[in-house]
């Protein structure tokens, strides 16, 4: 039985923390025993991640310290890898990346990261990614999850023949559109059943693009005679300006807001289009959903997208930081019905000869057998 611990740093359940509960569910479990390490602090409580890995069965070991950067936490962390007698652990940010080294070089244990993209909206996040990044050269293996991440992590100076890409993928049958009835969205916010619902999913943050998906419903709105609703489902910091910016464009009647959504089926159920405006990613889940749901994509092409998205084939493939090519390409698509029903079919191929998730368990897997198979 191969025992490993993935460290984490959050209390949100967002794409990274998905693939991970997933792996854990799905890995053969008469080989290999997966929990999640959780970086907390010493009183806290509620986090949703826990929350979401204990409803799934996942075993979630706390490892608690007074401050968020208290130098205790290796100490906490090598007694549990000794105490359940861990043989890898597995990191996934820049903070638990640091931490794996530190207890690498603490306790000999070998270790792994995923590299699942990078958002820098400061100067400290920028640092603290910097140092995360260094980090790389240490690693028994480095998992890329696209082609662009892979590059950024071997100019980082990690060693090319401990460089894997694996990519992120998705259970499709999780994802099936006649399990679903529609409404949920539509009759909650109002919205006609005939009229056209553009969604965008996603943390409300400044890398995620959402203004200029604004901008783009705005143009939409003025030129277009459809019946168009436009909503963003998520939360986060720039939830107050963009409803501002709604708001000062008299688009009230037009734009909603959800709040965070735990469960994203429902609301897919209820789109007709789906627009990805980020500036960066790694490769993201919700645009594998879509197309499970039959929602047709229009994504910036950042990160892993176009390892996804082929233009006019798979999706409509767009220039980030562009509200002029978000308007455009969904002008588009409202215009070609028909191509986006061809798309969505091609999507979905695609997904299912190159995305589906139990081929990427067997990789994950294969990976730590070989990486314990050097250490001997």
């Amino acid at each position: 039985m191969i025992r490993v611990l993935h460290l984490r740093d959050t209390n949100r359940v967002c794409g990274p923390g998905k693939t991970i509960l997933e792996t854990a569910c799905r890995v053969d479990k008469s080989r290999f025993s997966l929990s999640i390490g959780l970086l907390m602090l010493e009183h806290e409580t509620g986090n949703q991640y826990q929350e979401a890995a204990e409803l799934r069965g996942v075993e979630v070991i706390p490892l608690r310290t007074r401050s968020q950067f208290s130098p205790a936490i290796i100490d906490v962390i090598a007694n549990v890898v000794r105490e359940h007698k861990f043989d890898i652990v597995h990191s996934h940010e820049y903070k638990s990346d640091i931490l794996a080294t530190l207890l690498a070089r603490r306790c000999g244990v070998p270790i792994v990261t995923t590299a699942h993209g990078w958002i820098t909206n400061s100067l400290k996040s920028r640092f603290y990614i910097w140092a995360g990044k260094q980090t790389f050269r240490f690693f028994n293996r480095v998992i890329a999850v696209s082609p662009k991440i892979m590059d950024e992590i071997l100019r980082n100076g990690a060693p090319k023949k401990h460089v894997e890409l694996i990519y992120n993928a998705i259970v499709m049958d999780n994802y099936r559109p006649d399990e679903h009835q529609p409404g949920y969205l539509r009759k909650r916010f109002g919205i006609p059943e005939n009229a056209t619902l553009i969604g965008n999913i996603g943390r409300l943050s400044p890398e995620k693009g959402q203004i200029e998906f604004l901008q783009g419903a705005k143009t939409l709105l003025a030129d277009r005679t459809e019946d168009l609703y436009f909503i963003l489902v998520g939360e986060g910091p720039d939830h107050k300006s963009l409803e501002n910016y709604v708001t000062e464009n008299g688009m009230e009647a037009r734009v909603f807001f959800t709040g965070h959504e735990s469960d994203v089926r429902p609301v897919y159920r209820d789109l007709d289009m789906l627009a990805l405006t980020s500036y960066t990613e790694g490769f993201p889940n919700v645009v594998l959903e879509a197309l499970c749901m039959n929602i047709p994509v229009l994504a910036t092409d950042v990160g892993g997208v176009a390892s996804i998205v082929d233009d006019r084939k798979t999706g409509v493939l767009i220039p980030a930081h562009d509200a002029s090519a978000v308007s455009e390409g969904l002008g588009w698509m409202l215009d070609n019905p028909e191509a986006c029903l061809a798309m969505v079919a091609d999507g979905q191929a695609k997904i299912r000869d190159q995305f589906e998730f139990s081929g990427r368990v067997s990789k994950v897997q294969a990976l730590y057998e070989q990486v314990l198979s050097e250490q001997r």
